[in-house]
């Protein structure tokens, strides 16, 4: 090893300067590093650290090169690593004051920045921008892939702002609060001294107890109940819909999307802290949610549902232009989807015999997931139950419905599923009972067959009609399957057929053919990893949501695993998801190949990522091999 002359210090800070997490660094910081950083050579083949050479000792930064490390004993890509240009490792090492776990080799010819372990503590203690990237290394590089994607979106002269601005940012003025018992009366001439629409009720510990919009006063003029003497907690809107400061814009809309609402509150520590209106939110970008609600509110035809479709995929792209979190625009997009749904299914009912017939719409595969991106078919079912009719009648009466149904989501855009994965297939339009029959025949027998089954219908999630059908359906089947460990492991042998492709002489290990050839798919090799293990860990929990990233965060609590283990997880997760958006955007892509990338057309800090984001798929899947002895 040999210092870094002098003449070459500036050069070197310039150097780190292009990779993470030097490039957030202050100026002060690198000059603290760069003097005390070495240059070593490794040629190939070299060793450059193993497990047997103890506490780990050196930050390693190639400057050049490539290296790889092995588990010893490992026999496949899941016990591989590997960094090249700008990566720095063994991070974890060295901040747990232990042996590395990997044997590190040159790949080929390598050079190396190096600091000892005191170096690194010291950089924890200087730098907030380096210690987050040692604690969260997925999340401080997909923020600045984030980053990257509104700085493109910002040079084609977009004037929105974004939604991933706070709430407590979006707080323009102190709210208007009243008294439960204060008369309606009051409470308006409140409203119009402060031109302002509404007014929130609290309790004399500040909590807010509901809230009083123009809204509420059309409907008591309109029923015959307006008393302005009344207090107000006779005509109140309650309970509210509430989010902390530290929420999002992009979490509010959801919130308003989900239930129809136009205001949310504001809460910090059980007190009201402000109102945010749909108005607020919407200043901050171009295209209007309230139109779109209110357009699926009041289609009256297909052609009006199709306008809506093409309305929030309008501003679905538009937010993910602006940099909206995948996470976030993705429940944003299955929330919107919902109400498409919910509206086409309530405009067929009424065309339809269905009295006398508990009808329950559920969703499937990642529609079930809350995990749609701007390419995806339908997936859905039927639970039903019937008093007086058999199941074959009340089937009789549902099949038109649903296919009428599964006709006018084609026409808005959702294609039908090529395998008839749908309502209005009789196989899964079926009574509870039937359900629990054909649930309990995969689990008893899970053959492959059953086993790709249980991958799209355990994910089922009430969209429209008597969620209690779906709720007792599940809450039967977490019984079913909560310990049940032969079919569990059947799950998670098949889950582990989808290997992250990650290469033994290579970045990335790529398929296809023809158009598709040396490319990734990024569903079936990227984001089926996670939300496979994400299931089974959920089923064996007994864990009843359906999100992936809810699953693994509440499986995670339940396993005590590291919170910042599982968040790194989640992360890499909605970094694949973010990818496969990004590249649905691209015209040529909308209906030719939506989830297959070249990994070579990536740039830079996307490639890295990725490969980071297929480690963490990998780490997830070693678990399930580690818990269920695969």
């Amino acid at each position: 090893m040999a210092p870094i002359p002098a003449e070459l210090m500036s050069a070197t800070v310039e150097a780190l300067r292009r990779h993470a997490p030097y490039d957030r660094m202050d100026k002060d910081t690198l000059e603290y590093l760069v003097p005390r950083l070495s240059l070593a050579y490794f040629p190939k083949g070299a060793p450059v650290t193993g497990p047997d050479d103890g506490q780990a000792k050196n930050l390693c930064i190639i400057q050049r090169g490539h290296v790889r490390g092995e588990v010893p004993g490992g026999t496949d890509a899941r016990d591989l690593v590997e960094y090249s240009s700008g990566d720095t490792f063994p991070l974890a090492a060295i901040m747990a004051k232990r042996a590395v776990r990997h044997a590190y080799v040159a790949h080929e010819d390598t050079f190396c920045y190096q600091a000892d372990a005191a170096i690194v503590d010291e950089l924890v203690r200087r730098s907030p921008e380096f210690h987050a990237f040692c604690t969260d290394r997925v999340k401080t590089l997909l923020q600045q892939s984030y980053e990257l994607l509104q700085t493109s979106y910002a040079k084609q002269g977009s004037a929105g702002q974004t939604l991933n601005i706070l709430l407590k940012d979006v707080l323009r003025r102190e709210p208007l609060r009243c008294a439960p018992d204060d008369p309606l009366r009051e409470a308006l001439r409140s409203m119009q001294g402060a031109k302002l629409g509404s007014i929130v009720v609290v309790g004399p510990d500040g909590a807010p107890l509901g809230i009083f919009t123009e809204r509420d006063l059309l409907r008591l003029a309109a029923a015959s109940e307006f008393d302005p003497g009344q207090p107000i907690r006779n005509c109140m809107t309650s309970p509210v819909h509430t989010l902390p400061p530290q929420a999002t814009a992009a979490e509010a809309a959801v919130l308003m999307a989900k239930f129809g609402i136009r205001h949310v509150i504001v809460e910090q520590e059980g007190r009201l802290a402000g109102v945010v209106s749909e108005r607020d939110l919407f200043s901050l970008q171009r295209t209007s949610m309230r139109g779109i609600v209110q357009s699926i509110e009041s289609a009256g035809t297909a052609s009006d549902l199709v306008h809506a479709a093409g309305e929030i995929r309008s501003l679905a792209g538009n937010l993910f232009a602006q940099g909206v979190a995948a996470e976030q625009l993705i429940r944003l997009i299955a929330t919107l989807n919902d109400r498409l749904t919910g509206r086409i299914l309530s405009m067929e009912a009424q065309h339809h015999a269905l009295a006398g017939v508990r009808v329950c719409w559920i969703s499937l595969g990642s529609e079930g997931r809350l995990e749609q991106t701007f390419a995806t078919d339908q997936d859905n079912g039927i639970v039903f139950s019937a008093d007086g009719l058999s199941s074959d009648q009340a089937r009789l009466r549902l099949l038109p419905f649903a296919r009428a149904v599964n006709d006018t989501l084609d026409q808005c855009g959702f294609p039908l599923c090529k395998g008839n994965i749908m309502a209005g297939n009789p196989d899964w339009c079926l009574h509870i009972d039937e359900w629990r029959t054909t649930f309990s025949a995969w689990i008893r027998n899970p053959l492959p067959q059953a086993l790709l089954h249980s991958n799209i219908f355990y994910d089922f999630r009430h969209v429209w009609g008597d969620a209690k059908l779906a709720l007792e359906l599940r809450d039967w089947l977490a019984g079913e399957l909560t310990g049940n460990q032969r079919f569990l492991r059947a799950m998670a042998l098949n889950a582990m057929e989808a290997r992250p492709p990650l290469g033994l002489f290579s970045d990335f290990v790529t398929s296809g053919k023809g158009e598709e050839r040396n490319t990734i798919d990024l569903k079936a090799e990227g984001t089926r990893p996670f939300v496979d293990a994400a299931r089974i860990l959920a089923l064996a929990g007994g864990i009843t949501l359906t999100n992936t990233a809810e699953r693994l965060r509440r499986a995670g609590e339940q396993l005590r695993t590291p919170r910042e283990e599982t968040e790194g997880m989640v992360d890499a997760f909605h970094f694949i998801q973010l990818l496969r958006l990004r590249h649905q955007q691209l015209p040529a892509q909308q209906d030719a190949h939506p989830n297959r990338i070249d990994p070579d057309a990536l740039n830079e800090l996307d490639r890295r990522i990725l490969k980071e984001a297929f480690r963490q798929a990998r780490r997830l899947q070693q678990r399930l091999a580690l818990d269920y002895q695969l």
